[in-house]
């Protein structure tokens, strides 16, 4: 599959040099016109799992979309609930996956960046007074 992805962006850069134009090949696109449609109405009539939506939502990132683009495509971001444990849950996916913090709003959820090392930055305690 390596293979395949190196071959086609090999052939992307000089096909871009004789045309002129930054366009994605018509694989790619319909990948992106099918992650972005599968955000908006989920799969088979079935709405994404959150694991989905995350890594359809980064997948676009690579893409080039951003959060803006994706909400003037109709996506709608779901509501998580804010709990010590989606948060946990979430902090580790981030990890494992290493996604842009971005993509996580697409759950409702506000997250840290990675450190340099690929993890999670410790959160400062506050005194108690």
């Amino acid at each position: 599959m390596e293979k395949r992805r190196s071959a086609r962006a090999l052939n992307t850069i000089f096909a871009q040099g004789q045309s002129g134009n930054g366009g994605l090949d018509g694989r790619t696109e319909k990948r992106r016109r099918r992650l972005i449609q599968e955000l908006k109405e989920g799969r088979r009539g079935q709405p994404l799992k959150p694991i989905d939506v995350l890594t359809h939502a980064s997948e676009l990132f690579e893409l080039g979309e951003t959060l803006a683009s994706l909400k003037k495509h109709g996506v709608k971001p779901i509501v998580a609930p804010d709990t010590p444990e989606v948060r946990e849950a979430a902090r580790r996916v981030q990890i494992a996956y290493a996604m842009p913090v971005d993509v996580f709003k697409l759950i409702g959820l506000e997250m840290e960046p990675l450190d340099d090392e690929g993890s999670a930055p410790a959160r400062k305690r506050r005194k108690k007074a």
